[in-house]
């Protein structure tokens, strides 16, 4: 399956809904999850992600072991790309009709990924450091249930604008930077 038909695959109603809306927030998700505070046991993310059930990596013939294998293989390259040759990285963000880039869904996944444990976060979440300006652009484009700006993210007003211009120049090397930061502890051994 090709990122194009995960892509489809995601937009199609589905039972159990999957965290992922689209390719873009699953690229996002996924960008946090190689660039993050801690490994994950792989089942317990990716299943949820796309949509699919545990018992789905049993059949080989099936679209959902199609969709893991895929999207397992795309992983594996964001990690190996953030690993070897984080210049290179570029989040995959929609565009609509008229080519305008939409950088939300992207910044959602991301976000929801910090929400499988905040607790892990907590260094790049407090306001005043420095490291917590890696997360401004992504937090700047996602909202709570209630419509306010999450936990971290710049309050409304022209730093949140700001942040939003300028994310998608700033989100790749973000990441990276956000990758590195997380490297000693989590892989120990340095970036």
């Amino acid at each position: 399956m090709s990122l194009e038909e995960i892509d489809c695959w995601l937009r199609q109603p589905r039972a159990p809904q999957p965290i992922a809306e689209n390719l873009s927030m699953l690229d996002g998700f996924m960008a946090a999850i190689v660039a993050g505070p801690a490994t994950y046991e792989p089942l317990a993310w990716l299943c949820p992600l796309i949509g699919v059930r545990r018992d789905a990596i049993n059949d080989g013939t099936t679209e959902e072991y199609a969709a893991i294998a895929a999207t397992a293989a795309h992983h594996n390259a964001l990690s190996t790309m953030l690993s070897e040759t984080p210049e290179r990285f570029a989040p995959i963000f929609l565009h609509d009709a008229k080519g305008a880039v939409d950088i939300g869904p992207w910044c959602r996944g991301f976000y929801a990924a910090i929400q499988l444990n905040p607790k892990f976060w907590r260094k790049l979440l407090p306001a005043r450091g420095l490291a917590h300006l890696w997360l401004i652009p992504i937090l700047a484009h996602c909202v709570d249930e209630d419509g306010r700006p999450v936990r971290g993210a710049p309050p409304l007003g022209p730093l949140t604008e700001l942040a939003r211009f300028n994310a998608g120049r700033e989100i790749p090397g973000a990441v990276a930077a956000i990758r590195k930061f997380w490297a000693p502890t989590r892989y120990n051994r340095p970036s």
